[in-house]
């Protein structure tokens, strides 16, 4: 799962969540009468006054800041001190936290024990325990399987003696204390990969990935390949082969709280494949469903069953607890890494697991409210505070995270001076191939984007090519009712007068 599709979330309300932050309807008005520069400049940036004036966004909140960290001075500024919608812009905060707080080196742990007694023949007569620590990366990014980490644990099992598990294999996610979901996430994202729930024993993204195929012939349903093969979802199929140059419209849903996933749409009979990812209720119950898979396939007998420790009475999870012994513990590779990850593929799971894992390692408690309270307390210190940033998750992924673009310039700001800037700032990606396309030294450009229902936004440096002057930029869009890609050009075409000027 190197390679998410990036869909458009519809917009769906969830009205708890939305009563609660009603008193940023006053917020958002105030945009709108905001509507002149706080701060301009000759020459140049009068091409960016005309760029501003296009009446394809005269109904869209643009809020724009460019700040010259070369010579430490504020260069243009549009509605910068007020709140926007800031999609996967939020992920510069998470990242930033996190390399500040846990350092680039910080690795994960996923922890192995176990109850009973280890015989002399090999044989474990009591549980194998799986504890874990909110790692990422159990999955196949960077390797060559999805289930390649899954026989390493498989292959450590031997040497400490156990060739035969007689009892049951136990889920401990109490690394985290939930929810699983944050709040603002729309119930009609559930399905797909980048909604997925966190947990903190999570496998593949805690999706399977998924390959449609089309039928031998035309109206015959298309075939779905799942990957790694599993029974742990329901599938039912209501999709068809379509003729031939006929758009794909195949989709799916997951009932919420099951796997039942029905799949229904079409795609052409001339169509190569396409691949999408589902996201899983209970993924860490999945993680140990096929890692007793990889047990057998190793040779290691197991006819027990899983469980969550949760799952249990709490006189069998005392028991457990009480009594268990340590095997070894698996480590991922460093944050540094994570953030990598989490920037340039901007996947939120990263960045959930990321947030909650600060919440419990130095809060002592892996939520989302302890995990928030721990990163705001940070951005607070360097002079972000909770009126300049409402954060509700560590993705961007919630429709009631709110930010500043100026605060966004403070952060990039601060990482510049941190000990750390080397890897935040190689964490971010030069512009997709479908950005800036054509523009000379887009490669000077090192950004992060956002995208969630009618918000485009685009945060992070620019390296004057003549000049050799850094520069921090954000850009960010709110409510248009044109074309996302015009937005996005729209965007480029800010970055392109500060390539051809700097």
């Amino acid at each position: 799962m190197n390679s998410k599709p990036v869909r458009n979330p519809a917009k769906a309300g969830r009205a708890g969540f939305f009563l609660r932050k009603m008193k940023y309807v006053t917020v958002f008005l105030l945009i709108l009468s905001a509507a002149s520069p706080t701060f301009s400049a000759n020459g140049y940036f009068a091409e960016i006054d005309s760029i501003l004036a296009d009446s394809a966004l005269s109904n869209a909140l643009i809020g724009l800041a460019i700040y010259d960290i070369s010579s430490d001075s504020m260069l243009y500024g549009l509605n910068a001190d007020r709140l926007f919608s800031p999609a996967s812009n939020l992920k510069l905060f998470t990242s930033a936290a996190a390399l500040e707080l846990l350092g680039p080196d910080y690795r994960f742990k996923t922890k192995f024990s176990h109850s009973g007694k280890i015989d002399n023949k090999g044989r474990l007569k009591g549980d194998l325990i799986i504890a874990g620590g909110g790692d990422p990366l159990i999955s196949g990014r960077f390797r060559d399987s999805i289930t390649e980490v899954l026989y390493l644990w498989a292959d450590s099992l031997p040497s400490y003696g156990i060739k035969e598990i007689r009892g049951d294999i136990i889920v401990d996610n109490s690394f985290f204390t939930g929810p699983e979901l944050g709040a603002g996430w729309s119930w009609d994202d559930l399905t797909y990969w980048y909604a997925c729930p966190v947990t903190a024993l999570s496998f593949n993204d805690n999706c399977v990935d998924l390959e449609f195929v089309p039928g031998l012939k035309v109206g015959d349903k298309a075939k779905i390949v799942l990957n790694p093969e599993t029974d742990y979802i329901k599938i039912t199929n209501n999709t068809v082969t379509l003729p031939a140059d006929s758009e794909f419209t195949l989709d799916y849903y997951r009932t919420p709280s099951t796997n039942d996933v029905e799949f229904f749409g079409g795609i052409a009979i001339d169509d190569s494949g396409q691949v999408d990812y589902v996201s899983l209720h209970r993924p860490e119950i999945h993680c140990a469903y096929i890692f007793s898979g990889v047990l057998k396939a190793k040779g290691v007998d197991f006819d027990g069953d899983i469980f969550n420790i949760n799952d249990l009475s709490y006189e069998k999870q005392t028991d457990i607890m009480q009594s268990k012994k340590p095997l070894f513990a698996w480590q991922s590779d460093s944050l540094g890494v994570v953030v990598t990850v989490i920037n340039q593929r901007s996947q939120n799971l990263f960045a959930e697991l990321t947030l909650l894992t600060m919440g419990k390692e130095i809060g002592g408690e892996g939520s989302f409210s302890k995990s928030i309270e721990i990163v705001e307390a940070f951005f607070d210190s360097i002079g972000i505070t909770s009126d300049d940033l409402d954060m509700n998750d560590g993705s961007g992924l919630s429709y009631i995270n709110l930010v500043k673009p100026d605060a966004i310039i403070r952060l990039l700001r601060y990482m510049h001076k941190s000990d750390y800037f080397e890897t935040y700032y190689n964490s971010l990606r030069t512009p997709r191939d479908f950005r800036l396309v054509g523009v000379e030294n887009r490669q000077d450009v090192r950004v992060k984007g956002g995208t969630i229902a009618n918000t485009r936004t685009y945060s992070g440096y620019l390296t004057g090519p003549e000049t050799g002057r850094l520069l921090a930029f954000s850009i960010m869009v709110n409510n248009y009712s044109c074309p996302k890609k015009y937005v996005e050009s729209w965007q480029d075409s800010i970055l392109e007068v500060l390539l051809k000027n700097f």
